[in-house]
């Protein structure tokens, strides 16, 4: 295309310096028309760039109308060129639309790909099929990177330019250096040269040749149709890599046969905040960068001055040094001012030094770690997390046509004011206050329709029942996943209350159907509550499962705590919990027989669990009747050992049966007459959570001492592993204090008849005390003290 009114200027496609020089040529130019590499169904969408409330980074969502998964973003940041470029277009009230290949051709072809993966690799391979065509979605459909897969064309004009990498060389003579007239000119000329050495080399092939060559199809039939609608100068803004072959001569009949049949998909188009972290190439973003935050305030303090304050070198880099500092004061560490003004000095003379325009990042980064960080490397790695990449979340204004459920969360995020960030934040809500509850139905609604926005960290729990913890981080794709929530509700209590409903319905056990209670009560969804209460009720009684009901009565219990915070039908919940417990106690023996080691293992924690969820209900008749179970299981001969141990051990701990009781079944389990592999087994049920029983209970203790010592060598030597695990819950200082009390003489009252336990005062004892320092992980160097 020889028409002179066609200007092509090549940028990248988030880079700072791309868009001030872009900026500075439109200015001079001032075209009629502006095309910019991007998708057609966007073209209402873009005069929202011009709105003082969209605050990027933001993307345009392009998703196929039947299948919201199938989608396509389209990020920009403030200084991305294309993002310059529609602000530009609007100010001046130029015509301005995209002119890439439409989305809804990108998505049929993804879509026939996936299809195609699956019934090659079967369905043994579907998964792996699916994210197959995901990549070719997010590297096909979005930006695309600018150099073939294989090797790095650039990498060849950076090594003529004496730089390791294509990286440096561009930031260098692009992104970090002010505006030079003629620079596009001069990158053009560049990679017309780099392209037809890469075209004629096989070791440049891409593996998108056949998109790029239509992507560039359609792009110079768009430029082709403006050049023909206007009289004026045509500014096209595109990735660099594409220059050379829109300045191509090509047939139209060529290019439109190329385009001819191919597959077309309805798609639906809008606005979506986007976050620094998926702009960074480490998110696997094909058009990414290695420094969002990095690159907005090179933006902001370097290249987007107002017009007539020229940019100070100065400004950029205490400015960039002052946010590091104050980053690692509210970490902890302390950063005086003078440091501050030596880092901005030295990063100066570093750029000056290696003959740079201005500072860089590496510059930066070695001047900050130098001064700031003391030569300490540890704190970099927070300021690569916290400022070089970022953690901005964009914002779009509410004229924007939105999706039901995506106009809906943004209301309530307004209303709870909870604002999306892209970096983990935590956050404590108080369930007694309005605003606290509302937030945590809000994670929890969210959470139910597949869009973790927030992580609830269960181990604080324990803090209390009206206090929750979430870790907060916000991701660019819940927005497709609010697309696909739509098939059960425009409303986000609509939708996660029939999405609730359909997985309780749909549960394949009655744990996953108890899970799904829980999640419908902690996201005050009544309805669906009561609906899945009903199912699980109808399913417990038509079971014999007592391993599942074990499993599903904790979650249910433990969700009743919430009952004076949030609203549920306790009622109904307590009488299902009671019935089902009261099923697990008179069917539990039979549950119990004759199990393998690792059921057995399972069992007990499941044992464990209810025992708990069972205090936590404070039923006298359920406690009774829970006593009573495990009484039965401690008598019965088929009952796995670690289990009938385990339940002796509760009875203890419950009081329920006298010690002398206890005693005498340890006594009877760790007998002579018992297998010394069974009786360590008894033994870790029993000690279940660590040996501190044995600390206060010097009975115990002397049956447990005379059983260990009548075992031979090769029985100890096999139960050591054992004997190791149930001790290992005691700490140091625990064990050194049961070391003590094993050392001194038992009395009478405390041996137990049948023991024939060795005399703490013969040879033998000392003998053994190197094994029982082992077992006990101790160092037998250092005695314990004496009273």
């Amino acid at each position: 295309m020889a028409d002179e009114r066609l200007h092509i200027f090549g940028v990248r496609h988030h880079g700072p310096g791309s868009a001030a020089s872009l900026v500075a040529a439109l200015d001079e130019l001032l075209p009629e028309r502006v095309l910019i590499e991007g998708p057609p169904e966007g073209d209402e969408l873009i005069r929202f760039a011009a709105s003082k409330d969209m605050k990027p980074p933001v993307a345009l969502l392009i998703h196929a109308a039947n299948d919201p998964s199938l989608a396509a973003f389209y990020p920009y940041a403030d200084y991305s060129p294309e993002w310059q470029a529609m602000r530009w277009a609007l100010k001046h009230e130029r015509p301005v639309a995209f002119m890439d290949l439409p989305v809804a051709h990108k998505l049929a072809l993804a879509e026939l790909g996936r299809e195609e993966d699956k019934a090659l690799e079967g369905k043994a391979e579907d998964k792996a099929g699916d994210a197959a065509a995901q990549d070719r979605l997010e590297t096909g459909t979005g930006t695309v990177p600018e150099t073939p897969v294989r090797g790095d064309p650039m990498g060849v004009l950076a090594e003529l330019a004496g730089y390791d990498d294509s990286e440096a060389w561009w930031n260098a003579l692009i992104e970090q250096s002010p505006h030079r007239p003629g620079v596009f000119t001069a990158l053009e000329t560049a990679l017309t040269a780099l392209r037809e050495h890469c075209d004629s080399d096989p070791s440049f092939a891409s593996s998108r040749r056949e998109e790029d060559d239509r992507r560039e199809a359609f792009m110079r039939l768009a430029i082709a149709d403006a050049l023909k609608e206007t009289s004026g100068p045509v500014a096209i803004i595109t990735g660099a890599w594409h220059v050379p072959a829109l300045r191509r001569k090509v047939k139209r009949a060529d290019d439109r046969a190329m385009l001819r049949k191919l597959p077309k998909q309805k798609v639906t188009a809008t606005w979506v905040p986007w976050t620094d972290t998926r702009l960074a190439a480490i998110s696997g973003y094909g058009a990414g960068v290695i420094s969002p935050g990095w690159y907005r305030h090179l933006w902001t303090h370097w290249h987007s001055r107002p017009s007539g304050d020229a940019p100070s070198i100065r400004m950029l880099t205490a400015g960039w040094q002052s946010r590091i500092a104050r980053l690692l004061r509210e970490n902890g560490r302390q950063v005086d001012t003078a440091s501050v003004i030596e880092a901005a000095r030295l990063a100066e003379t570093l750029a000056s030094m290696r003959v740079l325009s201005v500072p860089g990042l590496s510059e930066m980064r070695e001047a900050c770690l130098a001064t700031l960080c003391g030569g300490e490397t540890v704190p970099l790695q927070l300021i690569e997390d916290q400022l070089v990449i970022g953690g901005e979340v964009g914002t779009i204004d509410e004229a924007v046509p939105q999706m039901p459920l995506q106009a809906d969360l943004a209301r309530q995020q307004k209303r709870v004011k909870l604002k999306p960030e892209g970096l983990d934040r935590e956050l404590a809500v108080d369930l007694r206050s309005e605003a606290g509850l509302a937030k945590s139905l809000l994670l929890h609604r969210l959470t139910i329709l597949g869009i973790p926005w927030g992580r609830i960290m269960e181990a604080n729990h324990s803090r209390g029942t009206f206090r929750e913890r979430w870790m907060l981080c916000w991701e660019p794709e819940f927005s497709v996943r609010l697309a696909e929530a739509l098939i059960y509700g425009t409303t986000l209590q609509q939708a996660s209350n029939n999405c609730a409903f359909a997985k309780a319905r749909d549960a394949a056990s009655l744990q996953e159907l108890s899970q799904a209670i829980e999640q419908c009560l902690l996201a005050g969804l009544d309805q669906a509550a009561r609906s899945a209460i009903s199912l699980l009720q109808q399913r417990s009684s038509q079971s014999n499962d007592i391993a599942g009901l074990l499993t599903s009565v904790p979650p249910l219990a433990n969700i009743l705590r919430y009952g004076t915070a949030r609203e549920i039908p306790e009622s109904e919940l307590r009488l299902l919990v009671l019935s089902m417990a009261e099923a697990i106690c008179a069917g539990l023996m039979h549950s119990c027989r004759r199990l393998e080691d690792a059921p057995a293992e399972e069992m007990r924690s499941q044992l464990a669990e209810f025992g708990r969820a069972s205090d936590l209900l404070g039923d006298e008749a359920l406690a009774e009747n829970w006593r009573a179970a495990l009484s039965r299981l401690t008598e019965e001969e088929d009952v796995a050992p670690v289990l009938q141990g385990f339940a002796a051990r509760t009875l203890y701990d419950r009081s329920a049966l006298p010690q002398e009781v206890i005693a005498l079944r340890v006594s009877r389990a760790l007998s002579p007459a018992n297998p010394p592999l069974k009786a360590g087994k008894w033994l870790d049920g029993f000690l279940t959570g660590g040996g501190q029983i044995l600390l206060h209970d010097a009975q115990l203790l002397a049956i447990l001492d005379g059983w260990m010592a009548r075992q031979t060598e090769e029985a100890f030597t096999n139960m050591l592993p054992m004997l190791r695990m149930v001790f290992s819950g005691l700490d140091k200082t625990e064990r050194r204090h049961l070391l003590d009390r094993v050392r001194q003489p038992v009395s009478a009252a405390e041996r137990q008849p049948q023991s024939d336990a060795a005399n703490r005062d013969a040879p033998g004892f000392e003998a053994a005390l190197p094994m029982l320092f082992t077992i006990l992980g101790l160092d037998e160097t250092k005695e314990p003290a004496h009273e």
